[in-house]
């Protein structure tokens, strides 16, 4: 198999180096076997070229790093790109979405099941979809439409018949089986743990893999170059692995596995630690992060863990374990080498993710405690474990001030899923209320804490685009207009770091990643226009017309082919 070739020159670039020095004039970058090299005047980077690497022009544009999405699901990507899209943009309305589900369930054997995904009913025109919806659309097949926070399911009556889910079935721990109030019926709703109630097909490399290579292009057609993925399993890296292998892996990747099986998700905690298997693992395309726990759920679905209630309601939502019944697993993977990732979105689950990054971190170094040099060794393993690992909470909603603090002491990341306030802001508003939302996923405070706080979309949560995230760091508005806050607004040089020099650290890659400098590895976005040159506005509207992975072009925007 011929070697692709993982080297070029690009010359005539405003080149954006995030942490340096802005300089407006045009420069050349020159990457050879997908390391950069020299970065400098146009005339020195030709004359520095590989031989046979292509010279690129880019015509006075806009030239930053790779961008780096820190928490996303490229596995669950892969498969709904080959499931019927439900997304508001494409189904506005119930009855689109029914017409979607009709035209697939033609195509399929009656009896098997039927997919969907990404509906959020704040965002359609008119109520959500129901259960009768869904038999309407597809009566003699089980269907499992999955909400776009990935927190919840809903599904018809064919799917409840065939998975046993009666009116009488208790509620799983750590999930909930939705019920009419009045009538006390299983309303085809599913939130948390009771998603693992359906017993969906399972997932086939092949399929993953049919599925990835769309990811791949779409990934790459956005300017991403580096993915972190918070789910991984077997499937999901055997496929990577399968790819790198054919030199078809155009995005680099940095797999967390998921530690305990929920819902789709198949847990890898004891195959994981029966290996012995340690966070950075592997190369520079491919390399293993860590541990993915998961405490709570989701705002628009009204299932995070918050201190105080849901707007106009009671409910403060779903935690799922008490401390006592995970802190030994934390524990037993801290001492095992590993990073770990929390998910934690409600004060609540915040809480109880540093509870467990701490606790774990103490117990595995035996316990910070005795006096004189013994605390003294104790608490250096302390430090070990936990401040020198950047283990992380992920999204990190709604942390108090004592939370702030903690993650600042301990070198915690709080892996911000800012990009959601943008599409979905208008649910949190309306979930929240104006005093919480302003201070929920608070980039501006993050920063001044000293907190590294990267962006991410958590895709296909909502739309991989890193260009809707630094809209929403930077402007606090939803895709409705609607102003969240003017508190935690960040600028735009901050928010790119988000994506590039802060994100760079969630891997310890902060000397490889992220910055156009010599030595670094070869990931260039060349940009339409320059972000530092429009309307905050036209932020969101911003994209690549070349991605460069490991000093391959993995994306060309047709009109510069014909350049």
């Amino acid at each position: 198999m011929e070697c692709p070739i993982r080297s070029l020159t690009i010359i005539n670039a405003v080149v954006y180096d995030p942490g340096s020095a802005y300089e407006t004039a045009p420069r050349g970058v020159v990457v050879r076997e997908g390391v950069i090299t020299f970065v400098g005047s146009s005339e020195q980077a030709r004359e520095r070229s590989a031989p046979n690497a292509p010279v690129i022009d880019a015509g006075g544009r806009f030239l930053m790093p790779g961008l780096i999405e820190s928490h996303g699901h490229p596995g669950m990507y892969a498969k709904s790109l080959l499931q019927v899209d439900c997304r508001p943009a494409v189904t506005p309305t119930v009855e689109d979405i029914v017409s979607a589900i009709s035209r697939q369930a033609e195509h399929t054997e009656p009896g098997e099941w039927l997919a969907g995904w990404g509906y959020d009913e704040h965002r359609m025109k008119g109520p959500g979809p129901t259960v009768q919806d869904l038999d309407r659309a597809a009566p003699e097949h089980p269907v499992f439409l999955r909400r776009t926070c990935a927190h919840m399911a809903l599904v018809n009556t064919a799917a409840l018949e065939r998975v046993g889910i009666s009116d009488d079935t208790p509620d799983p721990s750590g999930g909930c089986i939705v019920r009419d109030p009045d009538t006390g019926r299983a309303t085809g709703l599913l939130q948390e743990k009771a998603m693992s109630l359906v017993d969906l097909p399972t997932d086939t490399p092949e399929g993953m893999t049919a599925g990835m290579r769309l990811a791949l292009n779409d990934l790459a057609g956005k300017g991403i170059t580096t993915v972190h993925d918070m789910s991984s399993g077997p499937i999901e890296m055997g496929v990577y692995q399968s790819l790198l292998a054919h030199g078809a892996l155009t995005v680099r990747f940095r797999p967390w596995y998921f530690a305990l099986a929920q819902g789709e998700f198949p847990g890898s905690y004891d195959a994981v630690l029966g290996t012995g298997l340690r966070s950075g693992f592997g190369n520079d395309m491919l390399r293993y992060q860590g541990l993915k726990f998961v405490l709570d759920g989701s705002v628009g679905g009204r299932t995070a863990a918050l201190a105080e209630p849901f707007e106009g309601g009671s409910s403060r939502g779903i935690l799922y374990y008490d401390s006592s019944e995970i802190e030994p697993l934390v524990t037993k993977a801290v001492a095992a080498g590993q990073r770990v990732a929390v998910h934690g979105i409600g004060e609540r689950a915040v809480t109880q993710a540093l509870d467990l990054i701490e606790a774990g971190g103490r117990d595995a170094a035996g316990g910070v405690r005795g006096s004189g040099s013994e605390e003294t060794a104790a608490q250096e393993h302390y430090d070990a474990l936990v401040r020198s690992r950047r283990h992380r909470v992920e999204h990190c909603g709604l942390p108090h001030q004592d939370e702030l603090d903690r993650l600042r002491d301990g070198n915690i990341i709080a892996a911000a899923s800012t990009a959601f306030l943008y599409e979905l802001g208008d649910s949190y508003l309306n979930n929240l209320g104006p005093e919480r939302i302003a201070r929920t996923y608070p980039m501006r405070t993050f920063i001044d804490h000293g907190i590294q706080a990267p962006i991410n979309s958590d895709f296909p949560v909502t739309t991989p685009n890193p260009w809707l995230g630094i809209y929403a760091a930077v402007a606090r508005r939803t895709s409705s207009g609607r102003l969240l806050d003017t508190v935690e607004n960040i600028s735009v040089a901050e928010a790119i770091a988000a994506f590039t020099t802060v994100a760079a650290r969630a891997s310890f890659e902060e000397d490889r990643l992220g910055r156009i400098a010599e030595g670094f590895l070869g990931d260039l976005v060349l940009m339409d226009r320059d972000p530092f040159c429009v309307e905050t506005e036209d932020l969101k509207d911003l994209r690549p017309v070349l991605t460069v992975c490991d000093g391959r072009v993995v994306y060309r925007e047709e009109a510069e082919n014909n350049r």
